[in-house]
């Protein structure tokens, strides 16, 4: 099987690619993929994941436009244009699996962030795009996941493994009843297993 790394640039994206070699997956990134030319792609991952040092402001301190704007479109936009890009080679492959990394600190129930507001906002965004996406191609065959891989928390390794096996496996039923499929639930998990609300 395909799978795409949209980025090779941080050590848990080049974890994450050892780990999907590691287990007989032809692993490309978006140049090599445009490069060589691939026939189809099965997965997607989207690590897009933009910070910006001047989305620090509180709200006391001030709305910094120029940053949340950079930040949206970093996370959203070009998450977006990705996609649009490579779905001719998914509709075209077998996995049909869609892969976005986002954070728990954009679960409107679970964030208790007092800055930072660009990010959050931009990956709660991202979270709506996922879903209105979802609508339209889940009738195709398409899956989603939504992965917090806890930069800083747990190691870029440890992240890779839990994210490998949270990507590759497919959601369980309930009852063994496919109208309690699980895959139809939109949730995001974190490198520790954990479910998020979004």
């Amino acid at each position: 099987m395909n799978v795409l790394i949209t980025g090779n640039l941080t050590e848990f994206e080049n974890n994450l690619a050892e780990v999907f070699t590691r287990e007989g997956y032809k692993v490309f990134t978006q140049d090599e993929a445009r490069e060589l030319g691939i026939p189809r792609l099965d997965y997607l991952i989207d690590t897009t994941d933009n910070r910006d040092e001047a989305d620090r402001f509180t709200l006391d301190e001030g709305f910094g436009g120029e940053a949340v704007e950079r930040v949206f479109r970093g996370n959203v936009l070009r998450s977006m244009a990705l996609l649009e890009t490579f779905l001719p080679l998914l509709d075209k492959g077998e996995g049909k699996r869609l892969v976005y990394l986002s954070s728990a600190e954009a679960s409107i129930n679970a964030t208790r962030a007092v800055k930072s507001f660009g990010y959050n906002m931009s990956k709660a965004a991202l979270h709506q795009f996922i879903q209105l996406t979802r609508n339209k191609l889940a009738p195709k065959g398409y899956t989603f996941r939504v992965f917090d891989p806890m930069a800083g928390e747990v190691t870029p390794q440890a992240a890779a493994e839990s994210a490998y096996n949270y990507i590759t496996r497919r959601r369980g039923t309930e009852n063994h009843d496919p109208l309690r499929d699980d895959e139809e639930n939109m949730v995001m998990r974190d490198a520790m297993g954990r479910q998020y609300a979004w």
